[in-house]
This record gives structure tokens, sequence and C-alpha cells, in this order.
């Protein structure tokens, strides 16, 4: 193959590649839903393994909430934190998915119906996006943005 042929069958890769790599399939899409619900499910069970809640985020993971910073300790540290009776029901309104080979990000609303004896029965709703990364062949939660949405003033 002469030089010029090389360099173009190798610059056209280059663009290619990045376009398909980014091109996710609806199995792909379910799976990353499924992987939040779960791990929205995980975190609303007062009764959740620690060690199980703790496999949906990296080592490195990042809870942005309330204008705080917080690392895994932090986030497990809320875990804990819940009554006994906590219940939570979440809605989640996906929109937008993107995965580009083992890195992933998603924005979405989500809606939700919490209750306990210390702080009662409340609604809360939040805009959030996530980054995930793909280790060992699971998705995990390298980032989570969280910010709530007041209800208007009435």
């Amino acid at each position: 193959m002469e030089r010029r042929e090389f360099l173009t069958a190798a610059a056209a890769g280059a663009i290619a590649l990045p376009v398909a790599a980014r091109a996710a399939t609806p199995s792909q899409e379910a799976a990353i839903k499924q992987r939040l619900i779960d791990w929205y499910r995980a975190f609303g069970n007062p009764k959740t393994d620690p060690v199980y809640y703790r496999s949906f985020m990296t080592k490195d993971y990042w809870l942005l909430e309330n204008g705080e910073l917080l690392d895994l300790a932090g986030d497990m540290k809320m875990l804990a934190s819940n009554p006994p009776d906590f219940q939570r029901q979440d809605k989640f309104d996906f929109r937008h998915i993107r995965i580009d080979g083992n890195h992933a990000y998603m924005v979405y609303f989500l809606a939700s119906e919490m209750k306990d004896s210390v702080k009662g029965a409340r609604s809360r709703r939040w805009l959030e996006s996530a980054v995930l990364r793909r280790e060992r062949g699971q998705w995990r939660f390298a980032v989570l943005h969280s910010t709530r949405i007041n209800p208007p003033a009435a």
C-alpha cells in the first residue's frame, strides 16, 4: 500500500471509529438505565448490604449534591443515616444516554416519594447527570451530579 493510500485509510478510520463507538444499542441503554434504577433501589432499602451498595460505584466516585462534594465514604455515610423504616419510590425520566466504549453519561429527572418516622412523608425532584465507567464488565458510577428542583412558591 502506498503511503498516500495508507494515510487516507487511517484518517477515514479515525473519523469513522469515534462516531460508531458512540452509537449505543437499545440493550446497552437499557442496561445502564437498569443499573441506575437498581442503585437507587439499594439506597432506598434500609436493609441494603453496604458491600452491595458500594458495588455500584468506582473507587474514585464523587457525588455533587446540594452544593457539597462527597466522596465514596461520604455517600456511604448517607446510606447508613437512613432510618430503619425509610421507604422510597423513585420515578425516572431519562433524557439522554451516551456510550463511548467503556465510558457513558446520562441525564435524567428523578421524582421521589419518601417516608420515614423521622422526617415524615415528602416528595422531591432532581435534575441529575451521571458519568459511568465499565469496570470488569460492570457499569459503575464515577460521578453523580444532583440538582434539587424546588417547587414554585405558592
